[in-house]
């Protein structure tokens, strides 16, 4: 029998989130959004504030990962860098999130040293590595869509592409763009996860994580076309019993004005796993529209590993209402099924409130 679980209580913590806002929209604030900044002699230093308010319904028969509650999330980017007199430029930047989405691109949680010249950029610290930043998939926007923020309650993300080592320390290098073609490479000593864990068996560690990625894009009168590539490998710790990462994706894209077509195929088979012939893969495929003052995109995907199917379909928007103000919203509809349990099913909405300081 399916049930509605609401993340918040009704109706005094919706009454409070409207509440806010609309005193948000009626404060009078600067035309153009603030941050601090600051130059000087080929120096300088930004930084910015984010405050945000998320609520979720669902709407769903399987077990959920949180009772739904209003979550609130404060985040902060500070970036420096300093232009030397032949052009090179040496920065640092930070991210932190007190409340990490589960939306791989609203998450702060970076921190890195970079130095760019004619020769492209190299990286050093907490930073996604190439073959996620150069890959072509189904667009996704709002909190995330099919590799968002629902997953804080029920389901599995979609892949979109590679294996992710996301934020373990790494050394990237990034090509400049040239005849249409990128190119990125990054090493990263371990990657790791719930390291912490009583038993070995529960944590990840994965040893010399190598990731490349290639892009290339190209004028097709009108349409900008794109094609990508990316490849992650390591070795897994004998000791968690899972095991190694060897996993690909390739991509394609469509960009005419504002219209955006994606996809990709990702094999990521037993990478990470404790399970033997996990063969997990996934299609994924999705359009996108952006304007000066919204966006939205509508994106899917099919994930197959043996044992277990799941499907995504999702559409989120983003819109400006001023400078300093944005509105997200997801609907992402998550179906699985498994071996001997059958289907199960899962709607989830999200709403975001975000102001920037």
């Amino acid at each position: 029998m399916k049930t509605m679980s609401l993340t918040i209580t009704l109706p005094k913590h919706i009454i409070i989130w409207l509440t806010l806002t609309a005193l948000a929209l009626a404060i009078p604030m600067p035309s153009k959004a603030q941050q601090l900044n600051y130059q000087n002699d080929g120096f300088e230093t930004w930084a910015r504030l984010a405050l945000s308010s998320q609520i979720a319904m669902l709407n769903t028969d399987m077990l959920t990962r949180d009772n739904g509650r209003w979550r609130s999330d404060t985040s902060l980017r500070f970036n420096a860098q300093w232009i030397s007199k032949n052009a090179l430029i040496y920065g640092l930047r930070i991210e932190y999130d007190a409340d990490t989405h589960a939306a791989e691109e609203l998450q702060r949680d970076e921190v890195y040293a970079y130095f760019v010249g004619d020769f492209g950029r190299v990286e050093i610290g907490e930073q996604d590595g190439p073959a996620d930043r150069l890959s072509f998939h189904a667009p996704i926007t709002g909190l995330g869509q099919i590799r968002g923020d629902f997953a804080r309650y029920v389901g599995r993300q979609a892949l979109l592409s590679a294996y992710d080592t996301g934020d373990a320390t790494k050394l990237i290098y990034l090509s400049p763009p040239s005849y249409g073609w990128r190119f990125g490479a990054s090493y990263a000593p371990k990657q790791t996860k719930n390291i912490n864990a009583r038993r070995s068996r529960d944590r990840t560690l994965q040893r010399n994580a190598m990731e490349i990625g290639v892009q290339y894009q190209q004028d097709l009168g009108g349409w900008i076309g794109g094609v990508s590539g990316g490849y992650v490998t390591a070795s897994a710790d004998s000791a968690t019993e899972r095991a190694n990462i060897n996993s690909w994706s390739i991509g394609g894209e469509l960009r005419h004005n504002r219209f955006t077509f994606g996809t990709a195929y990702v094999w990521r088979g037993d990478s990470n796993m404790r399970t033997k012939n996990y063969d997990q893969e996934e299609i994924n495929i999705g359009i996108g529209w952006r304007n000066k003052k919204w966006r939205t995109a509508l994106s899917s995907s099919r994930t197959i590993s043996s044992g277990r199917t799941y499907e995504l379909l999702g559409i989120g928007t983003v819109v400006k209402l001023k400078s300093w103000i944005n509105w997200r919203t997801d609907l992402v509809r998550y179906n699985e099924t498994t071996t001997g349990n059958g289907s199960q099913q899962a709607t989830v909405f999200l709403a975001e409130l975000e102001l920037r300081i």
